[in-house]
């Protein structure tokens, strides 16, 4: 539209200054070229106009439908959940799938709950949170986590808290990864690894874990899923930014023991630009 009125204007300018020469002209044959030319210029312009109407809808007719972007080509595919989820309430199954609490959250969360928006326990629930961790949460688990890891943890500096473990995982994913980056996965993995590895740009690089080939069913899953350290460092790349860490895993219920973590360790201070995520 902004096209349109900036030729017409030009156009309209144009003509205007004609017609303002016509009456100082004295030659009859003069005022007769100039009137054609205004008469012309007027039907010229017309058409013109007409013209660029017409190519800017049959643009408008060209453009695509709306589309979603690239890097999310694949994700409206059905997940395992839509696949599991009704089949277990089709067959009267035990989904173990998903969680499914039919019991009440325990009386103390409750009630802790309540206190968290009560006015009369100053804590001054009708304004915003602070972005990163409201801050007495925060402190609460700067002290814990400090305990934990053996180092003092700044509540102000190294604490966030997100809407939930998928929140959290999508926020740290955007941060870190760009267009063209590298996230290792353990496979079999969490599908939604996947899809928020790409809506970030990234790529999924899958390394398994490889099964314990034996008879004995007493066996854990500790010991039946091995992860191959050595093929894990060999899938690392220049472009390699992100490992996600699960455990215990998520499907197999595996739990690393200290010396797959430690030998963990020393492959990331091989490769400094990887930072592990860990959903634990």
């Amino acid at each position: 539209m902004s096209l349109l009125v900036h030729i017409s204007s030009i156009i309209s300018l144009y003509i205007l200054i004609l017609l303002f020469l016509v009456p100082f002209t004295s030659s009859s044959s003069f005022h007769q070229a100039k009137g054609v030319t205004v008469m012309q210029l007027l039907k010229n312009r017309s058409s013109l106009l007409t013209s660029i109407a017409k190519n800017k809808r049959s643009i408008k007719t060209m453009a695509p439908a709306f589309q979603l972007a690239p890097r999310l080509d694949g994700l409206d595919k059905p997940t395992v959940w839509h696949e599991f989820s009704p089949l277990a309430v089709e067959h009267n199954a035990i989904n173990l799938g998903q969680g499914f609490p039919d019991w009440d959250p325990p009386a103390f969360a409750m009630e802790a709950m309540n206190k968290s928006v009560d006015p009369s326990f100053r804590r001054n629930a009708n304004q915003y949170a602070r972005s990163y961790a409201h801050m007495p949460l925060a402190k609460v688990l700067a002290e814990d986590y400090s305990k934990r890891f053996g180092r003092e943890i700044n509540p102000a500096t190294e604490i966030a808290t997100a809407v939930g473990c998928t929140n959290a995982l999508y926020c740290a994913l955007q941060g870190m990864v760009g267009a063209g980056d590298e996230v290792i996965l353990l496979e079999p993995a969490f599908d939604v690894y996947i899809a928020q590895t790409k809506m970030a740009g990234g790529t999924p690089k899958f390394v398994p874990l490889r099964t314990t080939e034996t008879n004995d069913d007493s066996m854990s899953a500790n010991e039946k899923f091995v992860l191959d350290l050595n093929e894990l460092e060999q899938a690392i790349t220049d472009k390699t930014k992100v490992l996600i860490l699960n455990t215990p895993h998520n499907p197999t219920g595996k739990m690393f023991n200290r010396s797959e973590m430690e030998q963990l360790a020393s492959i990331i201070e091989r490769h400094p630009q990887v930072t592990v995520i860990a959903d634990e």
